[in-house]
């Protein structure tokens, strides 16, 4: 078995390395028809300007891009200075709007370079956070009136696979340990309105949900890739098994090959507000 990584110092408690970026690459490519969905329903458009924290790779920059032209501007938030030098090399080359990123940790910043934005917006990040509220009151902040904050989230509620797999228990038993051991939020999709509301915003003006049920031949590198980046997250709370990891490794490919198996995956949800 190789051996898990040391813990990230910032708290977050999947790995942070070449591996994991891959993953987060093919998460947003999943969900990319989701986060279109809600930019076409807050009417992203030509010439303006957004704000996306925790861009990580720039996936959703990406997206932005391909609807605010060149005239439009935006800018990635990301603790990782490496990931944020390389998804702006990246972005830059193959333009289609202005692109900045800003290196830093968002519980502790009070200014954004660029600020007041169009659109600001996270994805997958307010989970990771003990203050989810004070990230949004930020965002309210950073926003300009007549602008839009976003955010979309994961409820893991739905996630399971069928007809029941052993692979899947040994998952559910390590992601459950880490993020409730570590305080995370497995609702945090689904908590969206009344965080809005607590930070100042008002209830949403819409919200958008997306889950998927496909074959497990299709989740299973995904699956595979959540654990191992978990591990030495689990190390530090001792629910880190090497025999039960190996096992889970095996028999994941194993259910994967097998055909019959298929994967409920956490709902997506989104929600955003028109700032007055």
């Amino acid at each position: 078995m190789e051996q898990a990584k040391k813990p990230n110092p910032d708290g977050y408690v999947h790995a942070r390395d070449a591996e994991e970026y891959q993953r987060l690459r093919d998460q947003a490519q999943m969900w990319q028809r989701a986060t279109e969905n809600i930019f076409d329903r807050i009417a992203l458009a030509p010439g303006m300007s957004c704000l996306d924290i925790g861009a990580g790779p720039g996936s959703v920059m990406r997206l932005m891009a391909d609807r605010v032209g060149p005239e439009g501007s935006i800018t990635g938030l990301e603790i990782d200075g490496a990931i944020a030098e390389q998804a702006l090399r990246d972005l830059r080359a193959e333009g289609g709007a202005k692109f900045d990123y800003v290196v830093g940790n968002v519980v502790a910043l009070e200014e954004v370079k660029g600020a007041p934005f169009d659109v600001t917006f996270c994805r997958l990040l307010l989970m990771h956070l003990h203050d989810p509220v004070a990230i949004l009151e930020k965002m309210h902040f950073w926003t300009k009136p007549g602008g839009v904050v976003v955010a979309q989230e994961f409820d893991f509620g739905s996630i399971a696979v069928e007809p029941l797999c052993p692979a899947m228990a040994e998952f559910n038993r390590l992601f459950e340990g880490v993020f409730r051991g570590h305080g995370r939020n497995m609702r945090a999709g689904r908590q969206l309105p009344a965080q809005f509301e607590a930070a100042g915003l008002g209830l949403p003006d819409g919200t958008h949900c997306e889950v998927k049920y496909i074959p497990l031949k299709d989740m299973a590198a995904m699956l595979i890739g959540v654990y191992q980046g978990l591990l030495s997250a689990a190390k530090e709370l001792g629910i880190a098994d090497p025999e039960r990891a190996n096992a889970f490794r095996v028999e994941m490919a194993e259910a994967a090959a097998d055909g019959r198996y298929y994967c409920l995956t956490p709902v997506l949800i989104g929600a955003w507000k028109r700032v007055t």
